[in-house]
């Protein structure tokens, strides 16, 4: 089968390699199609850090079809179509058993320390099945927005962090794929307002298809100024910072109501510092959270969201797995929204 192994920074290679065997508790897909996340374009362009074993298969926004089940499998068949949520937890330790794997010491992700889908076949392990994370889909999904799961269960992960009411107010900055995923789900979810900011005219134009009320770039306008008045001088009731910049985790802060909450989405490079007045939060009783990855449940849950929403136009160009690098090029300019490798 061919696959596309990455060796390290500005290294990835085509290698032909025998279809993996599977045990009797283990399940082969075909992929059908692979999605391109801004971590393997960052992993590619920049490098990665230990956890990543090396030389590694990439890739973890996944749809494919079973192919071949071992002997104990009873609850998949050859031939039905799924997804893979990337992470499992141990199963053992109190995040796992409360339901927050994605918190969980010893997680497997595939495309980190497990091979990805940047092949054209791919083994799920026991544990991974046994865990919830094979996700049969709906025959009214299509391959393509199957895979696009993955990333929107991670930014319902997110939207669920920043505790939106009805009537609430939500500023999104960054309108990039994952900004884009936040500003439809919260249109999907009831949000009364919505607003997203960008630098970026062309995803501005691209928010407002998918939901936003407004749109701001920072570099024309004064977004504390215009948040101010549209919001009689109080702040938005939640900030979502879905670009990893620590200027734009400080405006976030500024522009939030007394006890609203930033969720911080975007990872910024390693020992990234922002400055911040710890009174503004603190006196202002505001809540800072994470979000990192998404839970099976959330993933599962994302299925159903994914099956009503009308996500096909997230996918704006497509490769073949041997023009994987073309693929990686076209992801890191603003051109693209989401690349999909298509087998």
């Amino acid at each position: 089968m061919k696959t596309a192994f990455f060796y390290g920074k500005e290294d990835i290679r085509i290698h032909e390699i025998n279809i993996p065997k599977i045990k009797e508790d283990e399940i082969l897909i075909r992929v059908r199609v692979c999605g391109i996340c801004g971590s393997d374009v960052r992993s590619y362009y920049k490098g990665v850090e230990g956890r990543y074993k090396i030389p590694l298969i990439l890739g973890h926004e996944v749809s494919g079809q079973v192919f071949k089940i071992g002997g104990k499998i009873d609850n998949f068949a050859i031939g039905n179509r799924v997804a893979v949520a990337p992470i499992y937890g141990c199963g053992k330790c109190d995040f796992c058993l409360s339901g927050q794997e994605n918190l969980c010491k010893d997680v497997m992700v595939f495309g980190c320390n497990l091979d990805g889908a940047f092949a054209e076949y791919m083994k799920i392990p026991a544990q991974a099945i046994q865990r919830g994370a094979l996700v049969k889909i709906p025959d009214e999904l299509s391959d393509e927005e199957a895979a696009l799961i993955e990333p929107f269960s991670c930014c319902l992960h997110g939207v669920l962090r920043a505790n939106i009411r009805p009537g609430d107010t939500v500023l999104v900055i960054g309108a990039g794929p994952i900004g884009l995923a936040h500003t439809k789900l919260l249109r999907l979810l009831g949000t009364s307002y919505i607003i997203a900011s960008d630098v970026v005219d062309s995803r501005l134009e691209v928010a407002k298809k998918f939901g936003a009320d407004m749109t701001i770039n920072p570099q024309r306008e004064d977004s504390l100024t215009k948040i101010k008045e549209l919001t009689e001088n109080k702040g938005v009731d939640a900030v979502i910072v879905a670009v990893g910049n620590p200027e734009a985790i400080t405006q976030g802060l500024k522009m939030v109501r007394r006890g609203g909450t930033v969720v911080l989405f975007g990872g910024c490079p390693s020992n990234t510092v922002v400055q911040v007045d710890p009174n503004l939060i603190h006196y202002s009783d505001i809540a800072v959270v994470g979000s990192i990855d998404a839970t099976i449940d959330e993933f599962r849950r994302t299925v159903s969201l994914v099956s009503i929403a009308e996500v096909k136009p997230f996918i704006t160009h497509r490769f073949p797995l041997e023009s994987i690098k073309d693929a990686m090029e076209m992801s890191k300019s603003r051109e693209a929204l989401k690349v999909a490798i298509k087998f």
